[in-house]
């Protein structure tokens, strides 16, 4: 792992412990799970070139590019960087017809790749380089002819890295926007379609940009269930939700009152004017698009459990697509291991993109607040219960935080007791950060160039 890294590819915050055994093994899965769907790892077994032809297969389908003028690489997402670089050695016989490329990612995965314009773009929260990205992207498009093919290599992280507000939203009042959805606890779908809708680009619309040129979408899935049209806000991919929606979910969370009249106007504005309402998939847009999703959370779960059986650990994948509230999901982990039984030791492989909603000012994400809401239902359930548990994000990075997330034990909730942290109070605070840190259980690693949100590795012991 890592061997061209000045450090480990892991480290535990102000850890001199010895790892356990159990540690060891799950942070070695992880860090499998995260190989396993690397774009340098994948991308080849769907994109090849045969002498001028440009050849795309998934599964059984195949689609074939012939006579192609010039070709334009667009990699939007936290793996842009990984996906320039495997694009640039995959398409080198086609040099001669490569236009420079773009690369939008953020700042913890940023790399400049030759060939390619690379803007350091903002993540959670949208920043001014990402709209000049987006700008950029609309000049280089709005230049092709019909002859012309765009691959676009698509991951996750692109709703906030290439925002384009319409001319009457300032980009600030959709950061502020954005705050406000990422902090209700509203899931990745709903947050989506509200930004969608606000979007000169999300929803399909970038497609307005390339017309007439051809446009072929590679796309790594952080979103659960792999809809296309949620991923990255689905740039090239029908919508099948409308303004309306976008209304309603701002007044389910009670976000609607506190938006300025630029955004409520705008979206008042789409109900009744059909011809803003994003492309859907009857559209013509779309007669020259292709997508093909080359990676995804539930293939990265079926490789940790593959590597597993390979090696004869014991293992089971136990959860698959887990989308709700970080409490929620740590009580139901443990009622259900009180109904079941399983052969000991286990390992018991789950996955998916969890919610969290901001009640304080403290500093911590959603796998950090996972954790600690799993050991505090386990002491209260199953006190005998002997555990590791690991929850962190495939793209390395756990909400505006430097850690993927944490590792955790039967003994953390007695370490935390001995410190005379008060956990209840921290949880309510959102503090998990903080509470982890003096425990020694954050993992803090590097950006991963891949995201396909989060793993959860649960160890019976």
């Amino acid at each position: 792992m890592g061997k061209n890294r000045k450090t480990e590819w892991f480290k535990i915050m102000n850890s001199e412990r010895v790892y356990q055994k159990s540690q060891k093994l799950l942070l070695k899965l992880f860090d499998h799970g995260i190989s396993s769907v690397q774009p340098k790892k994948i991308l080849n077994s769907f994109l090849n070139v045969i002498d001028d032809d440009l050849i795309v297969t998934s599964g059984k389908n195949k689609k074939v590019y012939k006579k192609i003028n010039k070709i334009l690489p667009i990699c939007i997402g936290k793996a842009s960087v990984d996906m320039a670089n495997t694009a640039i050695k995959i398409l080198f016989n086609l040099n001669d017809k490569m236009l420079e490329g773009i690369i939008v990612v953020n700042e913890e995965n940023y790399k400049k790749v030759p060939g390619f314009v690379s803007f350091k773009s903002g993540h959670p929260i949208p920043n001014q380089n990402g709209l000049k990205a987006s700008k950029f992207v609309e000049e280089k498009l709005s230049n092709l002819t019909k002859n012309d093919l765009v691959l676009l290599f698509l991951s996750g992280g692109g709703s906030a890295l290439l925002p384009y507000p319409y001319s009457t939203i300032k980009l600030e009042q959709k950061i502020k926007l954005n705050q406000y959805l990422i902090n209700s606890g509203a899931n990745i779908q709903e947050i989506n379609t509200v930004r969608k809708h606000l979007s000169k680009i999300k929803g399909g619309n970038l497609l307005k940009f390339s017309q007439p040129a051809k446009l072929h979408s590679f796309i790594l899935s952080d979103v659960i269930g792999d809809d296309l049209s949620s991923i990255s806000s689905g740039p090239t991919v029908p919508d099948n939700t409308q303004f309306k929606d976008a209304k309603k979910i701002l007044k389910k969370y009670k976000i609607w009152k506190n938006l300025p009249t630029s955004i409520t106007s705008h979206i008042d504005e789409g109900i009744q004017n059909k011809t803003l309402e994003t492309p859907d998939k009857k559209s013509l847009l779309f007669k020259n698009v292709r997508n093909t999703l080359i990676g995804s959370n539930q293939k990265c779960l079926i490789s940790i459990n593959e590597f597993c059986k390979k090696k004869k650990i014991n293992s089971n994948i136990w959860k698959k697509d887990l989308e709700d509230d970080v409490e929620v999901i740590a009580k139901e982990f443990i009622s259900e291991l009180k109904r079941r039984s399983f052969k000991t030791p286990v390992v018991l492989i789950s996955g998916g993109e969890s919610t969290v909603k901001i009640k304080g000012d403290g500093k911590g994400g959603r796998n950090q607040e996972l954790a600690l809401h799993f050991i505090v239902h386990a002491n209260k359930l199953m006190p005998e219960l002997k555990f590791t548990f690991l929850s962190a994000g495939t793209d390395g990075r756990d909400g505006p935080t430097n850690a993927a997330g944490a590792i955790v034990n039967d003994e953390s909730i007695q370490i935390i007791k001995k410190k005379k942290i008060n956990l209840e109070k921290e949880l309510n605070n959102n503090n998990s950060y903080e509470v982890l840190k003096k425990i020694n259980s954050l993992v803090i690693i590097e950006g991963t160039n891949t995201n396909v949100a989060d793993l959860q590795l649960l160890m019976i012991h």
